[in-house]
C-alpha cells in the first residue's frame, strides 16, 4: 500500500474486496469478515472499513443484513440499466408480477426546477406521481414523476397502474429514444425505511432521471429510489 498513497485508504479496501469478489476468493452469499477483523487485517479504523463495505453495498456487491452481518450479493439481484425499458417490462421478462401501488396522483403548479426539467413554462400544470413498484409483491422502487399535463392530459389513476412508457408509447404514439440519468448513493430516509423495511444504515441509489423521446422533447423527469438490496443499478455504455 506504500506505493499507493495518493489513492484514499477506504478506496484501496473497497477495490481489494471487489477483486476477492471477482476472483472468487469470497463466493456468493458468503459472509465477509467482520468490520473489526477487517480494520486488524488492513491496519486501519473501522470507520475507513465501513466507507469502503458501504460503497460496495450502494453498488450491489455486498448486502448487509442486520445482526448477520456483510455478505456477498447473491446473482439473483434484480439489475437496472440505462436502457430504455419499462420496469414491467424488466419484471416480467423475469417471470415476476409487477404491481405499483399509487401513493399520489396530482396536478400541481411547475416549479422553476420542475419546469426547467420538463422545458416547459413556469406554473403551468404537472402531474406528481408517487408509485411504490413492486415485483412478485416486493418492494423494489420508489417512483416520484413529474409530466406536463398539456403533453398527457388523459393520463389517469388507472393507466399508472400499468406501464407509463406503454402508455406514451401506444396510448400517445410518440416514441422513446433516450434517459439521461445521475445515480447518487444516500441514506434511506424513515419514509423509505418503511416502504423497503431497509437496514437504516445501509446506503442505497438515488437516480435522478430524464426521459427524452425521439423528437428530441421532454417525457418526463423522475426521482427514482432503488431497493438497492433487491434491485441494482447497471450501467451499459456503447461505443
Amino acid at each position: 500500500m506504500n506505493n499507493q498513497k495518493k489513492i484514499a485508504k477506504y478506496k484501496m479496501i473497497e477495490n481489494d474486496i471487489l477483486g476477492k469478489i471477482n476472483s472468487g476468493f469470497y463466493s456468493k452469499e458468503q459472509l465477509i469478515p467482520t468490520e473489526q477483523e477487517l480494520a486488524k487485517e488492513y491496519d486501519v479504523s473501522r470507520v475507513t472499513v465501513r466507507q469502503a463495505t458501504n460503497n460496495l453495498v450502494a453498488k450491489g456487491y455486498l448486502i448487509r443484513n442486520q445482526g448477520s452481518g456483510t455478505f456477498v450479493a447473491e446473482p439473483s439481484h434484480i439489475n437496472r440499466t440505462t436502457n430504455i425499458k419499462s420496469f414491467t417490462d424488466e419484471m416480467t421478462g423475469l417471470n415476476k408480477k409487477v404491481s405499483s401501488d399509487i401513493l399520489t396522483f396530482k396536478i400541481v403548479p411547475a416549479t422553476e426546477f420542475v419546469s426547467n426539467k420538463l422545458n416547459i413554462t413556469g406554473g403551468s400544470s404537472v402531474y406528481y406521481i408517487e408509485r411504490l413498484r413492486k415485483a412478485d409483491d416486493e418492494p423494489m422502487m420508489l417512483e416520484m414523476t413529474y409530466m406536463s399535463v398539456a403533453d398527457y392530459p388523459d393520463l389517469s389513476y388507472e393507466k399508472l397502474q400499468q406501464s407509463r412508457y406503454n402508455y406514451i408509447e401506444q396510448t400517445r404514439k410518440v416514441s422513446l429514444d433516450y434517459s439521461h440519468q445521475v445515480v447518487v448513493p444516500i441514506m434511506p430516509s424513515e419514509e423509505i425505511i418503511n416502504h423497503f423495511q431497509c437496514d437504516p444504515e445501509q446506503p442505497i441509489l438515488k437516480v435522478l432521471n430524464s426521459t427524452y423521446l425521439a423528437n428530441g422533447e421532454i417525457a418526463d423527469y423522475s426521482v427514482l429510489i432503488l431497493n438497492s438490496s433487491k434491485y441494482q443499478y447497471q450501467s451499459i455504455k456503447l461505443k
